[in-house]
């Protein structure tokens, strides 16, 4: 009879299987959405042109707007936007209407009073600015939107309707998505007192805190009085231009870089995104402290540690790093609005490296090694296989949805989830009937 003297507990099966499963957590992060936006635009003359930003933001979070041209372009144009909310976080965000897009654009701007077809609640919150013209020469190239009315006007409670009949072949909600409603629009008393809320800073009640509007970098068009999705549409409609280019008569094409960025009093992360930044840093104490209460133990029983304790530490260690990248490229990104190129690629990896050893740790924890086996012989062969294969499809599904091309990505997202879904299927079968052999075998040394 195999006998192994282990002090860590009473029942070091059980005592090394909890710790395994607690270590084997999942993944949940995602694309981060970016705080500063820039998209070029090509305005031709007599054209109207819209271009929209969707975010999600928290209460309180401005908007800024600026435009780039050419400073010596004779180009005059007039600038309108709207800023309009949905319950829905699958209107704005969905892929599946990117071929309608213009059509969309006008008319999310044009119909205040109406939402899509397929789509059903009552109140949104809803600004309108007024028309503002500038010229590139005049402006030196650099357009910064502004909004002339003081006070600034807030963002009104419309009561929607679904829109007509004629609309509903472009604008209607795909049947593949559940329409999921949230009460981003409350009660009009509690819409009413966000308002009216103060915020930190001198320049216009802006976050900036810059000391007078002239002076500050910062200059944002409207502040969000609730946490919501919200969707910026910009029209641009040329005023006057240069018709043709003098040498071959054909119309001139002019360059505008417009920049839209979103920042709340806590940062630039948006409202899916904010959370998570408070999650990440307390998983990385959580780790950090069972990493030494982990140590301690070794420490104090080093005599009698097996080799699939140290392997516990390890996994501890990798998930100590692995939600110390994430909080490094969440902070960043709430900081600066912005992220390092390819670091949330690299989190992900050690991520699916994190879960592998931990699915590799329960499998060799069920199948009893250091409990009712001294060895898995052949057996270790088979869980490194199991364990590559599961690495490769975890890194495919998390490149996948990391993945910054968003239709493409949705795509790569159903398939690479496949394979993943199966091997987890497999994975959790073999553990299955490996904890029922080695608790089989359990008992009977306990009835001897």
């Amino acid at each position: 009879m195999l006998k192994i003297k282990n002090r860590f507990g009473n029942c070091p099966f059980w005592w090394l299987l909890f710790v395994a499963i607690i270590l084997n957590g999942s993944c949940l992060s995602h694309l981060l959405a970016p705080a500063i936006l820039s998209t070029k635009l090509q305005l031709k003359p007599d054209t109207i042109e819209y271009v929209g930003f969707p975010q999600s933001a928290l209460n309180g979070t401005e908007v800024e707007i600026r435009l780039q041209c050419l400073d010596d372009l004779d180009l005059t144009f007039q600038v309108q936007y709207v800023i309009r909310s949905s319950p829905c976080d699958k209107e704005f965000f969905d892929a599946g209407r990117h071929a309608q897009v213009k059509d969309l654009l006008n008319f999310y701007f044009e119909h205040e009073w109406e939402i899509p077809s397929g789509y059903d609640y009552r109140k949104i919150l809803f600004y309108k600015s007024q028309p503002q013209q500038f010229n590139c020469h005049q402006s030196h190239g650099m357009v910064l939107v502004q909004e002339n009315e003081r006070p600034r006007r807030p963002l009104e409670i419309h009561d929607v309707k679904e829109a007509s009949s004629k609309y509903s072949n472009i604008l209607s909600a795909p049947t593949s998505h559940p329409i999921r409603n949230r009460h981003i629009v409350g009660r009009e008393q509690e819409i009413g007192r966000r308002f009216r809320r103060e915020f930190a800073g001198l320049n216009g009640d802006s976050l900036d805190g810059g000391t007078k509007t002239t002076l500050s970098s910062w200059h944002p068009v409207q502040r969000l009085p609730a946490d919501g999705i919200y969707f910026l549409v910009i029209k641009f409609t040329v005023i006057k231009s240069n018709l043709f280019v003098k040498t071959t008569q054909v119309p001139l094409v002019h360059n505008l870089t417009v920049d839209v960025q979103w920042r709340s009093p806590y940062g630039h992360l948006s409202a899916i995104d904010y959370p998570l930044l408070r999650f990440y840093a307390f998983m990385w104490f959580f780790y950090a402290t069972l990493a030494i209460i982990w140590l301690i133990c070794c420490l104090r029983y080093w005599m009698d540690i097996l080799r699939i304790q140290f392997c516990i530490g390890a996994v501890i260690v990798t998930g100590m790093i692995e939600k110390g990248m994430f909080y490094s490229e969440y902070a960043t990104m709430n900081e600066q609005g912005s992220t390092v190129h390819g670091f949330i690629e690299i989190a992900e990896l050690v991520s699916c490296l994190k879960r592998t050893m931990a699915r590799v740790l329960i499998i060799i924890v069920s199948l009893g090694y250091g409990v009712v086996k001294p060895r898995l012989g052949s057996t270790i062969s088979q869980v490194i296989g199991v364990g590559f294969i599961y690495f490769v499809f975890s890194a495919m599904e998390a490149m996948a949805r990391v993945s910054k091309n968003q239709v493409e990505g949705l795509k790569q997202k159903q398939l690479a989830a496949l394979p993943l879904v199966l091997i987890e299927v497999v994975i959790f079968w073999w553990i299955f009937t490996s904890l029922i052999s080695t608790m089989r075998v359990l008992k009977m040394r306990r009835n001897m």
